[in-house]
């Protein structure tokens, strides 16, 4: 039987750089251990925040390793294993299992995969249980359009198509997806899984979040910085937290959180990876606010806007 999926916020983490590049390990560590208690999961190596396209397959490994020995408390992991093409996805798949099968008790572990940026919608569900053949462990889909636009422009449809999300649902392995796009498409590939409530909805827009919340969670990048507004809103969204809700002046205070990360969110959304990485060294929880594409570091104008507005929102 697949385990299953965690409910609540998934943290879509940033990746510490050292000087050189690589995974900062401590700093990585330090970043995870400030989520115990409250985030359901952490994302390992996401494409997007956790630029994971741009490190080496030791590199991604070192990232999951650095995860669960984070110690006895750190919360279950989402490893991504999406590489630029079907050889590198099931080398890291494999690399990554031998790893994780070498340890004892085996983890709790799940897969991410945004198939797009390397196949096509094409024999999708074919493939998918294929690669379930590599493991026994959970598999989230990544449906994250602009990503895919981004690093794949030679693929055609940039979604994973209803019809087909409808056949992959058969799969049970296939526990769970990362959804990016239009709420149209959203109800749409709800009513594909339809005869799968033991699946995990996770909404990966914060904005389409805070306006209406998907049934399973939210993996947020934001929450690097403002994990306990985050973990409240979460929460308070899916009612996880039995009886908080008659707390008085519960209600105002989540609303208050709801305006501080929107205020955030409209200065990272653009660039994730380098605006959080930045308040991040700024608060002081990481070294470095080093990018693995220098190409996205902040500008001096960009940095100093971002620092008015730590100081405002009192981060700094």
């Amino acid at each position: 039987m697949t385990p299953s999926l965690p409910r609540g916020l998934v943290v879509n983490l940033v990746t510490p750089l050292t000087e050189a590049a690589r995974p900062d390990r401590q700093a990585f560590t330090t970043l995870i251990q400030r989520l115990k208690d409250r985030a359901s999961a952490v994302l390992v190596g996401s494409l997007s925040v956790g630029e994971g396209l741009h490190f080496s397959l030791p590199d991604r490994l070192e990232l999951l390793a650095t995860a669960l020995s984070a110690g006895r408390d750190a919360p279950p992991v989402l490893f991504e294993v999406t590489g630029r093409t079907e050889e590198e996805t099931v080398g890291l798949l494999e690399a990554a299992e031998g790893f994780l099968t070498a340890g004892e008790p085996s983890p709790p572990v799940g897969y991410l995969l945004t198939c797009l940026v390397y196949h096509s919608n094409r024999h999708l569900p074919r493939h998918l249980a294929e690669l379930g053949r590599l493991t026994a462990r959970p598999l989230v889909l990544g449906n994250h359009p602009d990503l895919v636009r981004h690093v794949s422009k030679a693929v055609k449809h940039k979604n994973i198509r209803t019809s087909v999300l409808k056949k992959i649902a058969a799969n049970p392995q296939v526990a769970g997806l990362e959804f990016h796009g239009d709420i149209s498409r959203a109800v749409h590939y709800q009513r594909a899984l339809v005869g799968r409530p033991d699946f995990r909805f996770y909404d990966g827009d914060e904005a389409h979040f805070l306006d209406q919340p998907s049934s399973s969670g939210l993996i947020s990048c934001g929450a690097n910085l403002a994990v306990q507004a985050w973990m409240d809103i979460v929460h308070s969204s899916l009612d996880i937290a039995e009886g908080v809700q008659m707390v008085p002046g519960r209600l105002s205070e989540i609303w208050r959180k709801a305006r501080l990360v929107r205020q955030l969110l409209s200065i990272y959304q653009d660039k994730p990876a380098a605006f959080l990485k930045a308040a991040l060294a700024m608060t002081g929880v990481i070294p470095s606010a080093r990018t693995a594409d220098p190409g996205e570091a902040l500008s001096e104008e960009e940095t100093g806007a971002l620092e008015m507005e730590l100081r405002a929102c009192q981060f700094i």
